[in-house]
């Protein structure tokens, strides 16, 4: 018989478990029966499926690593624009799907066309592709499917969609620089002392002489650098040990989460990390409310826009904190990675009774702090790359001149 995961509220405590039934109705039906207030029951079988959503319609795995973010968003921009103009769902993505240059891309949407030709609803047809489309997506298509307004919620989720990719842009072009810097600063290091240091090495053992300590470190970090055995290990070494490290946070939760508070610690990183994810929460839990979603629902799917741990675990905290009826801005006054302003400003909300404007606030208040976050973090990470580079290849070049200018002064 199928299993269903429920989730709901008895006694005014969060629950959750799995259930079996015919179907979702009975399954709903029987979890009631408990006295459980529900608000969330899915099919524990589509739930496994959902791993491999694209087995069966994409040739590989490696397909669906083709379907970019941008890809999703100019389709959403160009689906608002048709809907907009008044042509029906079907036609429309059929017409784009034509258009879309991803082969991987064009499958899905012919599915889903297939899918409403077929008598499925807008979003029951895009739920299948949750992987790639996400929670947020998903919902905002259905709140506009059942509201008769699928055009004013697209336009919602392209805006979303945009400011999602505007906080990703802003936090790579903060690390692009300083990245450049810090790999030509390695490389030009690199041949200084593979390639420039030997040739003085060989000046000076034709003239003799006790050379200065700074010239003869110089020369050992070269000796130790060309050596295979020394420096060709230890760049072996080094590689292997970044590689297990990366593996281990990935897949050790423990390790991801010391890793991710250690982030959240380093200054203005940190900063950054934080005011990215409320950006994207506040913005999440704006369309979610006008899209007319349970607040419970709501946090829940919030939770997930955002990757960081400590994060996720005082947005966890706050949606059970939510079942106990203590107001929302106390919840998450209690949590000490959420700023004091966001808390202020939904009790604001609250005082107010219009949470759907102050959750937007709240996104364009944190998307402005984030810009400026990635301004200061740019501001400062440009001449520290700069120092360190100019610093340790005139290091090199003073230490192997040293020898020559005392040279000079014997000679004078």
């Amino acid at each position: 018989m199928p299993q269903f995961t429920w989730k709901g509220i008895k006694n005014g405590t969060y629950k959750e478990g799995v259930i079996e039934a015919k179907n979702e109705h009975e399954a709903t039906y029987l979890v009631r029966k408990n006295h459980v207030i529900i608000y969330s029951v899915k099919s524990l079988e589509k739930q496994k499926n959902g791993k491999n959503i694209f087995a069966g319609l994409l040739p590989n795995e490696e397909s669906q690593k083709n379907i970019k973010e941008k890809d999703v968003l100019v389709f959403t921009k160009k689906l608002t624009t048709m809907v907009r103009a008044g042509l029906p769902v079907v036609d429309t993505l059929a017409l784009l799907a034509d258009q879309i240059e991803s082969k991987a891309f064009k499958k899905v949407l012919k599915q889903i066309h297939l899918d409403i030709e077929s008598g499925n609803s807008v979003s029951v047809s895009f739920s299948k592709y949750d992987k790639l489309f996400g929670n947020i997506y998903i919902n905002l298509v259905k709140a506009g499917e059942a509201s008769g307004k699928l055009d004013t919620f697209l336009a919602k989720l392209v805006e979303n969609l945009e400011k999602t990719a505007k906080i990703k842009a802003n936090i790579k072009s903060a690390l692009f620089y300083p990245v450049i810097l810090l790999v030509v600063s390695l490389a030009v290091i690199s041949i200084m002392l593979i390639y420039v240091v030997p040739i003085f090495v060989e000046l000076f053992a034709s003239v003799g002489g006790e050379l200065p300590a700074l010239t003869q470190m110089i020369m050992s970090a070269s000796d130790y650098v060309r050596d295979p055995m020394r420096g060709g290990v230890t760049f072996v070494a080094i590689a292997v040990g970044l590689y297990m490290l990366k593996k281990q946070i990935q897949t050790n939760y423990n390790w991801r989460k010391k890793y991710h508070r250690m982030l959240l610690k380093l200054p203005l990183v940190g900063d950054l990390i934080i005011k990215s994810g409320l950006s994207k929460i506040g913005m999440i839990l704006g369309n979610l409310s006008a899209a007319g979603v349970p607040l419970i629902e709501a946090l829940e799917i919030s939770t997930t826009s955002t990757d960081n741990i400590p994060l996720t675990e005082a947005m966890n905290n706050v949606k059970l904190g939510v079942f106990s009826g203590s107001p929302l801005s106390e919840l998450f006054d209690k949590e000490e990675v959420i700023p004091s302003t966001f808390s202020q400003m939904i009790k604001v909300g609250e005082e107010t009774g219009n949470m759907e404007e102050m959750f937007e606030s709240i996104s364009g208040y944190y998307q402005e702090e984030l810009d400026n976050a990635v301004q200061r973090l740019t501001a400062m990470l440009e001449p520290i790359m700069i120092v360190f580079m100019g610093g340790t290849i005139g290091f090199i070049i003073i230490a192997m001149y040293l020898p020559i200018f005392q040279m000079g002064q014997m000679v004078g």
